[in-house]
């Protein structure tokens, strides 16, 4: 393997793992989140961000905010921890440029695309 293609691997890898590292943060966020009001830290986001509460989208964000349960809020952090695994996985594969991560890349990114 070239030397150029191993640095663009690394590349790809530090991305990714950049990816799965900031959605795993988000996850721990969210999983802070459960059992507590989520509505009130909404409208509190709001408020310190200068938004009028009843425009439209900030409105939509409370809304929302109102609607998550704590069952919820476990599920966005399950799928944020999962989704970072798939992320350190495929970034792991291309550091160490393994064959399979090149595919595993391909199928992962095939996520984006939509049906």
């Amino acid at each position: 393997m070239n030397t150029q293609h191993k640095r663009g691997l690394h590349t790809v890898a530090v991305f990714e793992a950049g990816k799965g590292l900031i959605v795993l943060l988000a996850g721990f966020g969210i999983f802070a989140l459960i059992h507590h009001n989520v509505q009130a830290i909404a409208e509190r986001l709001v408020a310190y961000t200068h938004l009028n509460p009843a425009r439209h989208y900030p409105h939509i964000f409370i809304e929302a905010a109102g609607k998550l349960t704590d069952a919820r809020l476990l599920r966005l952090a399950g799928l944020a921890l999962l989704y970072s695994a798939v992320r350190f996985v495929e970034a792991y594969g291309l550091w160490k440029a393994k064959i399979w991560a090149e595919w595993f890349a391909i199928v992962s990114g095939a996520i984006y695309v939509p049906i």
